[in-house]
């Protein structure tokens, strides 16, 4: 989520078994309360891993991913709206239906993000190079 946590009360975020599996092979290099510390002080940032991925010789980069995400969500789910939005610690509708509607939508969440994981995992995914943006 882009928001600071004290803007997000209790934002929960239900990982997938292979987003368990990454923070248990982050463990080891947690610093100061960080699974992916900077080198110096706080936590990398997305250009800091672009940088990385580039370096390791991937095409893909981290910028875009949650706009990936959402759109996968509109284009190949039949999440509701509201769950959609959820996903991405999106705040809708007033304050008034936050008030009655009671719930983060995190069973349904769970489930999106392990079929999310699977599709961004996938091999053998058509991924067409459109060239760099001009």
């Amino acid at each position: 989520m882009k928001a600071r946590l004290g803007k997000a009360k209790n934002f929960r975020v239900p990982l997938s078994e292979e987003a368990r599996h990454v923070i248990q092979l982050a463990l080891p290099y947690e610093r100061d309360g960080y699974l992916f510390p900077s080198a110096r002080r706080g936590v990398s940032s997305d250009a800091t891993m672009a940088r990385h991925m580039e370096r390791k010789g991937l095409s893909a980069r981290p910028h875009g991913f949650r706009s990936s995400l959402r759109t996968w969500l509109a284009d190949k789910t039949n999440a509701p709206h509201e769950v959609a939005e959820a996903v991405l610690a999106h705040i809708t509708d007033s304050k008034v239906v936050r008030t009655y509607r009671q719930t983060n939508y995190l069973d349904q969440r769970r489930v999106l993000l392990e079929h999310w994981t699977r599709y961004s995992l996938q091999r053998d995914a058509d991924v067409i190079d459109i060239g760099a943006r001009k």
